[in-house]
């Protein structure tokens, strides 16, 4: 609870400084931008939240509206495959109408997709047009959707089969940081560093990319 309030705190502040600097910016300038991103990414490690720890590959896409020069809402999209985090079903533990004997999970056979909506707060550098350098931060939340495949074995026939189980759980607050260089006026590229359902142990996903942007 702590941790959502001073990010809502650092928000307000930020939104305040977006909106006063604002007014002195041109005002032509292109709403929208639409980014693709590939990169290396993790979810905590035996119940740890290391930040650092990456196991997989990801991909996403996310679509920006700038409110103003400082300040844009971005969905994006991400997809990490060997890295899930999903309760087995009730009706399969044991004692259970189908009781099992034994669960094997493959590990090429879990799958991640998060489903977030972001605001995102720009810091100029350079104050040159091209190549402009900006941080930025962003704060968000959203959805995320873990879905395993179990090779299970039931304990009245001995037979083994295969079962799949998928499982939403919320976002909380995805917190992430990242800089942004552009190439030309509608053309930039993106460094991103992100934690998403930041503090959720097994559900945490810290994810690192390289992404491509282009504005119109």
């Amino acid at each position: 609870m702590k941790s959502l309030i001073a990010i809502l705190s650092i928000s307000i502040v930020l939104l305040c400084y977006g909106v006063d600097l604002s007014a002195q910016e041109e005002k032509n300038y292109k709403r929208l931008e639409i980014s693709g991103y590939f990169g290396t990414g993790g979810k905590a490690r035996d119940g740890q939240l290391i930040p650092f720890y990456f196991t997989s590959h990801c991909i996403a896409l996310g679509l920006e509206y700038y409110l103003n020069p400082r300040i844009s809402v971005e969905g994006q999209i991400t997809y990490l495959p060997n890295i899930a985090y999903a309760n087995f079903p009730p009706k399969w533990r044991p004692g259970g109408e189908h009781a099992i004997t034994s669960v094997i999970v493959r590990e090429d056979e879990k799958h991640r997709l998060l489903l977030d909506i972001n605001l995102l707060f720009y810091f100029d550098f350079i104050k040159i047009k091209i190549p402009a350098i900006s941080l930025y931060l962003s704060a968000g939340t959203g959805y995320q959707y873990d879905r395993v495949q179990f090779n299970v074995v039931t304990r009245s026939t001995l037979e083994q089969y295969k079962f799949e189980y998928g499982e939403f759980c919320f976002l909380w607050i995805s917190i992430g940081a990242g800089f942004k260089v552009n190439i030309t006026n509608g053309l930039s590229a993106r460094l991103l560093y992100k934690i998403h359902r930041f503090g959720g142990e097994e559900t945490q996903t810290n994810r690192l990319a390289l992404g491509l942007s282009c504005r119109f």
